[in-house]
């Protein structure tokens, strides 16, 4: 049996990364998009800008605005600049944007991050940069799309930490 010691530093772990894990329960309301790595501690690499772009530097992320479209299982996603969609395989945000309806994985999706939401756009989800991401503090933003497995550097999940 642990010790009362070792039970305590256990507990006290698991509160940390319970409360450092940005996580909502839905992507409703004012929100930024946070970029959780896909594997390993599911580390926060980052967040999106107002325009879609992934950026290391917390004080440069985006507020998002989400609605849920008539009762379903789908979002609208704006921010500051326009309404955000994907453009090919990027995700993307502006004023000449149509807004997008997106969904998000069941908390337990295969190869998801347990007990997250993240967002996807039909069949699709995890995110990379094709510059070698994550973005570094002093990086400018990256753009960000839908793997195609050609990429080089991080996969992320898109989550939703509530403003």
């Amino acid at each position: 049996m642990p010790s009362l010691t070792k039970m305590l530093k256990l507990s006290a772990l698991s509160l940390l990364a319970t409360a450092a894990t940005p996580i909502a329960a839905v992507f409703n309301g004012t929100g930024e998009l946070r970029t959780l790595w896909n594997a390993g501690d599911h580390a926060d690499l980052g967040c999106l800008t107002d325009e879609g772009q992934w950026i290391a530097q917390d004080t440069e992320c985006g507020a998002f605005e989400a609605v849920q479209v008539n009762d379903t299982a789908l979002y609208t996603l704006t921010t500051a600049v326009g309404a955000c969609r994907v453009r090919g395989s990027r995700f993307t945000c502006g004023e000449d944007n149509e807004a997008y309806n997106f969904g998000t994985w069941p908390e337990n999706w295969p190869n998801g991050i347990p007990g997250v939401k993240v967002l996807r756009w039909g069949q699709y989800g995890l995110m990379a940069s094709k510059n070698n991401g994550p973005p570094a503090l002093t990086d400018s933003p990256k753009d960000i799309y839908f793997v195609s497995y050609s990429e080089s550097g991080k996969y992320v999940w898109l989550t939703w930490k509530d403003l």
